[in-house]
């Protein structure tokens, strides 16, 4: 199995594959398809990635660098909230069939994520494995297994 910084990364490129997929089903008007493809971009960062990194590896960072109150980890819990709530604003808006909205949002989220996860990947990712007790392995186990699925 990969490290899991690397599981990590390569999870970004997926989901941002992902999202462009639906950016590409809105500009053709293709809402059901860019609706099921926000979907299941949605499904893969919030009930895979983030919920991965805010119940192990946020907490096994904070526990190697000595503290719950890390301003890492708290600016990038921070981030994931005010993601959520911009993919739940573009879910409306591709519901509402509101291109001109939806391609708004997605220019935001796409700098919020490209932001985001190169914080992860510099200045958190990196220090993962050495705080983790199995290196990650079964972190890096759940991003794959949430890799595989996809929602009906």
């Amino acid at each position: 199995m990969a490290d899991i910084d690397q599981i990590m990364q390569h999870d970004h490129e997926r989901l941002d594959q992902l999202l462009g997929q639906s950016a590409h089903a809105v500009s053709t008007g293709a809402w059901q398809e860019a609706a099921h493809l926000l979907e299941v971009f949605r499904h893969g960062i919030v009930d895979g990635h983030m919920v991965v990194e805010e119940s192990t590896l946020f907490p096994a960072f904070e526990r190697n660098e000595g503290g719950d109150d890390h301003p890492l980890t708290a600016l990038l819990r921070k981030g994931h909230r005010d993601l959520r709530i911009f993919f739940e604003e573009m879910a409306e808006a591709i519901h509402d069939q509101d291109a001109e909205t939806f391609d708004d949002l997605l220019s935001t989220v796409q700098t919020i994520l490209k932001q985001h996860d190169a914080k992860e990947e510099t200045e958190l990712y990196p220090y993962l494995a050495a705080a983790l007790p199995d290196r990650g392995e079964a972190a890096g186990k759940r991003i794959l297994a949430c890799e595989a699925e996809t929602p009906s």
